[in-house]
């Protein structure tokens, strides 16, 4: 089965969860705690999206024994902790899947489609319409992208009349 949250450079590679990607991309910055990866998450996403400890533990200890990434035990003041950094594999592994963006962008999109038929759009229509605009960006051939950026560009100052006439 095919999930829309999962996220893989090939079919035959294996598929990451949205939670596991994060955590190698969010280590690909620097050495974390499981803490700090929480309170990352927390802040990225204003506190709507935390996974529990129970969630996250598991996946690090996980990560750790598939060599995405390792544990380096610190101590700071009386307590000790375990800090994660990526693996060589790790940064190869966020290379892989970062390189099939546009196939991950596409996946987002279907998920915005799911999203939209049980919710509608009735509350902000305009949201929907920018997300349609960005579909249509990932599809922009090679060699168009300039005039795409004068749509935009357009599209954008008309925006800031409309704003700074209320």
């Amino acid at each position: 089965m095919t999930s829309l949250l999962q996220f893989a450079a090939k079919k035959s590679e294996r598929a990451r969860s949205l939670l596991a990607l994060y955590v190698i991309h969010s280590l690909s910055k620097g050495e974390k705690s499981g803490y700090d990866i929480l309170k990352e998450l927390g802040e990225l996403t204003e506190g709507n999206w935390v996974p529990s400890k129970g969630t996250l533990y598991p996946l690090l200890h996980q990560l750790e024994e598939e060599g995405q990434i390792v544990s380096v035990p610190k101590t700071t003041g009386a307590r000790a902790r375990a800090v994660f950094c990526l693996t060589p594999l790790g940064k190869e592994t966020l290379k892989r899947i970062r390189a099939h963006s546009g196939e991950h962008h596409k996946k987002m999109a279907h998920y915005r489609q799911v999203i939209t038929a049980i919710f509608g759009d009735t509350i902000h229509p305009e949201l929907n319409l920018l997300f349609e605009i960005k579909t249509l960006l990932d599809e922009v051939q090679k060699g168009n992208e300039p005039e795409a950026m004068k749509i935009l560009r357009r599209c954008r100052d008309e925006l800031k009349k409309s704003v700074n006439r209320t």
